[in-house]
């Protein structure tokens, strides 16, 4: 579907940002391949047609489209009359970071740790939507705009991090939509029950008599939701567990391994390892203790 993708640590890179109308619907979109940029379409009022590769979008009031690098795109009717719009042109660097096929950012509710490979993944942008405060969208782009032809020596810099803060709001809006299906209610229910019992690591016996499902159905899907089994998840889990417990310095390694269930603390010290990137005795030294 020509999905415009960010990776989740690059700003997209602004070349342009523009408000425009036609009174008397005269114009048209216009026919064009852009190799190199994005484009983001919100339509304030009217109506506005575009084709892109084959597939016909029609836009109105309070509704946006993201148009996808070098896909050709379109249009075959005139705007309607008092069409008014916001547009913005941007590049990325999915291409330059050799990350085109980076795994998808997840969603879903996560441990407190912020892990390394969490910036290796991109956000897969709404291709189309209708926003929920119009009023609210149209002030960020009015502001964008404005900002776009003021000559702050910062404005490229500035406006990349608006912009993205702005992609990240329709998306997040995206994400309320799309908890509504069962697969994601399913994933949901999962998440929660390894969270209340984040001290222990629950068996696949344990997850599927809990939920009342097929193991091997509930891990597949899991994955597939998330980007990581549920044997990672769980452990991440574990490990934001001992890191509060290693925090504090009247407990030891070996007593945190075995409070928490671990066989020994050699494996405890691998998982810790696994999850962190690096060993419990450099993460402690890297970090405070209470």
């Amino acid at each position: 579907m020509n999905e415009v993708n960010l990776l989740s640590y690059s700003l997209p890179l602004i070349r342009e940002i523009g408000h425009m109308w036609d009174d008397n619907g005269t114009s048209g979109h216009p026919d064009r391949h852009m190799e190199t940029i994005n484009v983001f379409v919100y339509v304030k009022k009217g109506n506005i047609q575009v084709i892109e590769a084959g597939t016909e979008y029609t836009l109105t009031g309070g509704e946006y489209l993201f148009l996808r690098k070098n896909v050709p795109h379109w249009g075959t009717s005139l705007y309607s009359p008092g069409t008014e719009w916001y547009f913005i042109h941007f590049h990325d660097t999915l291409d330059e970071m050799g990350l085109e096929d980076s795994p998808e950012f997840s969603h879903y509710q996560q441990s407190s740790l912020i892990l390394e490979e969490t910036y290796h993944s991109h956000l897969k942008l709404p291709k189309q939507g209708s926003v929920i405060n119009p009023e609210y969208t149209e002030l960020q782009l009015k502001k964008l705009n404005e900002d776009f032809i003021s000559p702050h020596p910062l404005r490229p810099l500035y406006l990349s991090l608006m912009t993205y803060h702005f992609f990240i709001d329709l998306y997040m809006n995206r994400l309320k939509e799309m908890k509504q299906t069962k697969q994601s209610r399913i994933v949901g229910k999962m998440i929660e029950l390894f969270s209340r019992s984040a001290a222990t690591k629950l068996t696949s016996k344990e997850i599927a008599d809990e939920l009342g499902m097929n193991y091997a159905y509930l891990s597949t899907l899991f994955r597939k939701e998330t980007g990581k089994s549920i044997t990672q998840f769980q452990d991440e889990l574990l490990i934001e567990k001992a890191i509060k417990m290693l925090k504090k310095e009247s407990v030891n390694i070996s007593e945190v391994s075995h409070a928490l269930g671990f066989s020994n603390p050699f494996y405890f010290s691998r998982v810790f390892k696994k999850v962190t990137g690096v060993s419990p005795t450099t993460y402690l030294s890297q970090t405070y203790r209470s």
